[in-house]
């Protein structure tokens, strides 16, 4: 009996005729490669992404035959993706997809720090030198420029020939030009031990002194003058604590310093000076005499005191031989030699002598100030204190070289009244004048 197939059952294979070879469907071999539809280039007929641009190739082919139409791009499927990336671009790894091998990122240059090294530019500073070339980093203190108001600043610089920078300034100012400001500079013995440290520290305790205004007393110049040089005296006595107690062990050669300050005060000026650190006035007006601010405690000086010319007594074999001097073996006389006085428009400057070995005058300082302002564009305290340094150097630069300077009654500095200018005239040759 025969079966009736019944629809939708399965139908069973044709019999070949007797004798005859079944037929047997050969699939269509596959292509060697797979061409990429986004770039064209040929990958192998295994891919699944372009090795090139990493296209999905297998979207690609369903697309392309005849049995997989072309998918609607409106049903979200995406035929060629962009190129997947697991790591920033050229530091792929073989493990990333889409990856075609180690390619050199663009380095960015490292960012420079504190600790990046200023010689070579490429080390670290690690314990003190460089890793890379073992350079140390420079001391702040080799050069050092300060300007705390538009009126006042000045320049700290190790010149040419010491290992390391000696002198040291501190510099404080209110913004009303010719309203208030403190100078101080310090220079350290070089013959002496750690002198860096000293005069550091007597310029910093001196500045905490001189920072406080003046006791006007009664209100009269004579009484301005004497609380000027109570704390100018004063001032001189703490700097003097704060060498003393700067290096606690014994050594032959205690640290000491020289110590000169200027403070100004309503347009009115009063200077000391313990060494042979200087505090210049440098008048504008030609007519009018530059003159140096106190006298040097130094064998020097005593020689000119003597009657040996300037030039002679300056540059003779005992010329930079200080008598007085801050520090634990310093006399006991520690006076500051004094001046006040009320100044007209031009330059208060506070020096070490690393400047004034190499123009001394007041005249010729004078000069050389004027000539340095009228070749600069901007003739600020800063920029005429590193043009004078930089004098300093081209001659030689043999010690260190600190300028701080004072612009007063110009440049906006309020103008003293006739009344004051009366009442505080110059009180050079009272008993606060050394």
């Amino acid at each position: 009996m025969t079966d009736i197939p019944t629809a939708g059952a399965p139908q069973p294979a044709p019999v070949p005729a007797p004798g005859s070879l079944p037929s047997v469907t050969t699939a269509p071999a596959p292509p060697a490669s797979r061409d990429c539809p986004a770039c064209g280039t040929a990958n192998p007929a295994d891919s699944t992404f372009c090795e090139a641009c990493g296209a999905d190739l297998v979207v690609a082919a369903r697309a392309s035959d005849g049995a997989h139409p072309p998918a609607d791009v409106s049903d979200g499927t995406v035929l060629a993706s962009a190129t997947p990336q697991t790591a920033p671009a050229g530091e792929e790894s073989p493990l990333d997809v889409g990856w075609t091998g180690a390619v050199p990122s663009s380095a960015t240059a490292p960012a420079t720090d504190d600790l990046t090294c200023h010689a070579c530019g490429q080390g670290r500073i690690v314990d003190g030198y460089c890793d890379h070339c073992g350079t140390p980093p420079p001391n702040p203190r080799d050069h050092l420029v300060d300007s705390p108001t538009a009126w006042v600043g000045g320049v700290c610089d190790i010149g040419r020939r010491h290992a390391r920078n000696e002198d040291a300034m501190s510099l404080s100012a209110t913004d009303p030009p010719g309203s208030r400001a403190v100078l101080v500079v310090c220079d350290g013995v070089s013959m002496a031990t750690d002198s860096h440290i000293a005069s550091l520290a007597a310029a910093k305790a001196a500045r905490a002194v001189l920072d406080q205004p003046f006791p006007k007393g009664v209100g009269t110049p004579d009484s301005w003058a004497s609380g000027a040089a109570r704390a100018l005296t004063s001032a001189v006595t703490r700097a003097n604590e704060a060498v003393a107690a700067s290096v606690v062990e014994d050594v032959p050669n205690p640290p000491s310093c020289t110590f000169a300050a200027a403070v100004v005060e309503d347009d009115v000026v009063v200077a000391g000076n313990v060494g042979d650190s200087r505090v210049y006035w440098l008048p504008d007006a030609a007519d009018e005499p530059a003159r140096q601010l106190g006298r040097d405690d130094s064998f020097a000086q005593e020689q000119m005191t003597a009657g040996v010319p300037r030039l002679e007594a300056e540059t003779g074999p005992h010329a930079h031989s200080i008598t007085r001097w801050l520090g634990k073996d310093a006399p006991e006389d520690l006076t500051p030699h004094l001046t006040t006085l009320t100044p007209t428009p031009g330059w208060l400057m506070v020096c070490s002598d690393g400047l004034w070995n190499y123009c001394s005058e007041a005249e010729a300082l004078r000069t050389l100030l004027h000539d340095a302002a009228a070749r600069l564009d901007d003739a600020t305290p800063t920029t005429l204190a590193s043009a004078l340094v930089d004098f300093a150097n081209e001659q030689g630069g043999r010690d260190n070289i600190t300028v701080a300077l004072a612009r007063l009654a110009g440049r906006g500095s309020s103008t003293t009244t006739t009344e004051a200018t009366a009442a505080a005239a110059p009180v050079e040759g009272d008993p606060t004048d050394g």
